[in-house]
């Protein structure tokens, strides 16, 4: 993947190192890495128009946690940001993506694992979240009655065609584009397609955002 950036953000010089490890086994060689230690420097850097992906650490100066998530979404929103924290509460990890990024890496995950995570994110578009949350509270009844807003993404969810539905259900479970791709028999180039038009009819921005406005409604709604 020649000319792409990818954005290290972490005040610890020795994590930095291990992070450059990590997106060089995730790419090769040939990415520009762009290293921050606050901030006020990944706002500096983050409108980089080669920039396609950014590991952020929630302990930076000046980030106070997942507010200086949610000033560089608001800054870069289609630049993929990854936090990668020792926080693994769940509440941390669900917030973080309900803020818009697109993966939550533990810094205990193991260097091999990570390369597969951000290659996954950058490459096939996949959100990732630890394992330990995947599925979390999924067998979990909604609350009821439903709030206005989820009874008009219950409309949205049905106005998606069954292949629509099929990807949805797939973009729910985290399965990278070439998975979705393989198990439906079509084009990977489909998939996207279908990714675009069930953005549109959910009315949401990313993926992220028909995970969580979408997921938690599709136990409970019929494909098709």
């Amino acid at each position: 993947m020649m000319d792409m950036s990818v954005l290290i953000a972490d005040d610890h010089p020795l994590f930095r190192e291990a992070l450059k490890d990590v997106v060089q086994e995730a790419f090769g060689r040939d990415i520009r890495l762009i290293e921050c230690t606050s901030l006020a420097e990944v706002q500096a850097a983050i409108g980089d128009d080669t920039l396609e992906l950014a590991l952020l650490d929630l302990n930076m100066p000046g980030m106070h946690g997942l507010n200086g998530i949610a000033l560089l979404r608001q800054a870069a929103p289609v630049v993929p940001l990854v936090v990668v924290s020792a926080d693994e509460r769940s509440e941390v990890v669900s917030a973080a993506l309900q803020l818009g990024v697109c993966g939550f890496i533990p810094k205990s995950t193991p260097r091999q694992q990570m390369a597969d995570a951000v290659r996954r994110i950058a490459e096939d578009g996949e959100i990732y979240q630890p394992a330990q949350l995947a599925g979390h509270d999924t067998n979990s009844p909604l609350p009821l009655p439903l709030t206005t807003e989820q009874l008009a993404m219950r409309d949205r969810i049905s106005s998606l065609t069954r292949q629509e539905r099929c990807v949805l259900d797939a973009i729910v479970a985290g399965k990278p584009n070439k998975i979705v791709a393989h198990e439906l028999n079509i084009a990977e180039s489909t998939v996207k397609a279908h990714v675009s038009a069930i953005l549109r009819k959910l009315e949401v921005s990313s993926r992220t955002q028909a995970v969580i406005k979408a997921g938690p409604l599709l136990t409970s709604q019929p494909g098709g």
